[in-house]
């Protein structure tokens, strides 16, 4: 695989069908810059289309019950967004993987500012929640497609730094967002929707420029020559379940849905849903059933507790800042220790903080516990992130991995956005009670399911050490 000239063997998409990647490495060739560039745009991109979001998602709730809005048709409005998600998410995921990343990260951006542009121009909760099944649509197919890029095109041994890094885009949004919404004020919901739409615009941009034409995860030239470069023998999607045995990343076994057992009906691919993944759907549940709470009922409480408008915008700020003071320790954690002790004990203490919330009567006292629900949230994402790589490419599925866990975690929060607006209407802490009973419950069923999984980075260098 050194010499110039030499040809990759053909490898085999998620389609079956083989495909051919072309080229090695070269002595020119700067993975670790092509990695580099990759993660500014996403950053970027992600950053922006945040950053408009959540100028509207906080204040979207009290300008709906400000124009005469039931509290159940406020969480009609908000799981809608949640549903265009929840019905874009696996589609995207397989388009990613099948297509690369490129068009799947242009196509959910020009269709979010479509959605941003149909609420300007209409109102009624018919209207406006169907116009947010499109703004869903697109961020759905957005997220996933920027997930699956840093799965497929960076080294194992760098994916929690690297999903930091896309995480902490996200963060800035949600840290910036809520205050220029909040300073805008519900009288302006409508030209929030319209920047809102304009920041998607601005974030296609440097995807349109910057990053190649013919990314993602099939059929790209060069995808061996960064694998290569960057350290990263996995290769690209498709890698072969032998090499990632050798590598150490994965644990071969005997018995059906273990990996490196093909799949049934699918000659050579491993089958998807395995111990390992499936604790990672389960995870993916808990957390989107806790974000749709967060959507539908966090405004609400702020009301009820006397907190305005602007300052509920800040709650949202606030609760990004630590986030973004340790997003990088916290990816160089899911890069250095056991991955899954690190999102079992986050876990727990994150359900302390859900069901702590309701029960406080102190907004200094609810600031401080956000802040350190945002370092736990910090430590979850890149770990979770990382082992779900490491599992879709141990099936040669990473696309349509990271398509099933938005997925499921977009569902649940549908679920939770659309009902917890009742069950608040009933009694305010039981949403919030109930999220983190089910974050409790998932947790604890992590250690049996993940028992056989890997979750140190680099096993074997450990081992050697040893």
């Amino acid at each position: 695989m050194d010499g110039a000239g030499t040809t990759e063997p053909d490898e085999r998409g998620e389609s079956g069908e083989p495909v051919r990647t072309s080229g090695s490495a070269r002595p020119g060739d700067s993975g670790g810059g092509a990695s580099r560039r990759l993660l500014g745009v996403l950053a970027g991109s992600t950053l922006l289309q945040w950053l408009g979001g959540f100028a509207i998602a906080p204040i979207l709730p009290l300008y709906l019950a400000d124009h005469d809005v039931s509290v159940a048709g406020v969480g009609v409005v908000m799981s809608a967004f949640f549903l265009g998600a929840l019905l874009s998410q696996y589609v995207a995921g397989r388009l990613a993987g099948l297509h690369g990343h490129r068009p799947v990260l242009l196509a959910g951006l020009a269709t979010y500012a479509a959605g941003c542009a149909g609420l300007f121009v209409t109102e009624g909760v018919l209207a406006s929640s169907a116009l947010r099944v499109l703004q869903g649509a697109g961020a759905g197919a957005f997220e996933v497609a920027t997930l699956t890029a840093v799965a497929v095109k960076v080294a194992p041994s760098a994916r929690g730094r690297a999903f930091s890094a896309v995480y902490t885009g996200q963060l800035l949004g949600v840290t910036l967002g809520p205050v220029l919404g909040g300073f805008a004020g519900v009288e302006h919901m409508r030209e929030l929707f319209l920047a809102g739409g304009a920041a998607a615009v601005l974030a296609s941009i440097p995807v349109l420029w910057m990053l190649p034409s013919a990314g993602g995860s099939r059929g790209v030239a060069g995808t061996a020559a960064l694998a290569s470069t960057t350290g990263d023998r996995t290769g690209p999607v498709r890698a072969s379940t032998e090499g990632l045995a050798a590598e150490g990343m994965i644990t071969p076994a005997a018995g059906s849905g273990r990996p490196g057992r093909p799949g049934p009906g699918r000659p050579g691919v491993t089958w998807l849903l395995t111990p390992g993944v499936v604790g990672l759907l389960l995870c993916g549940a808990s957390g989107g059933f806790a974000a749709g709470v967060y959507e539908t009922c966090w405004s609400l409480l702020m009301r009820r507790e006397g907190v305005s408008v602007e300052l509920t915008g800040l709650t949202f700020t606030l609760f990004g800042l630590p986030y973004l003071l340790f997003a990088w320790p916290a990816g160089q954690l899911a890069d250095r220790l056991d991955r899954r002790a690190l999102i079992v004990v986050a876990a727990l203490l994150r359900s302390v903080a859900l069901v702590s919330y309701p029960m406080l009567h102190s907004l200094s006292i609810i600031l401080v516990v956000g802040c350190l629900e945002a370092v736990v949230l910090a430590v979850i994402n890149p770990a979770e992130q990382s082992l779900l790589a490491q599992e879709g490419a141990a099936s040669g599925a990473t696309g349509r991995a990271q398509g099933l866990f938005a997925t499921v975690r977009t569902a649940t929060t549908v679920l939770a956005a659309l009902v917890s607006g009742a069950i608040f209407a009933v009694d305010h802490r039981l949403p919030f009670v109930l999220a983190g009973l089910l974050v409790v419950v998932v947790t604890l069923s992590l250690p049996v399911l993940w028992r056989d999984l890997v979750g140190s980075a680099r096993p074997a260098r450990a081992a050697e050490g040893s």
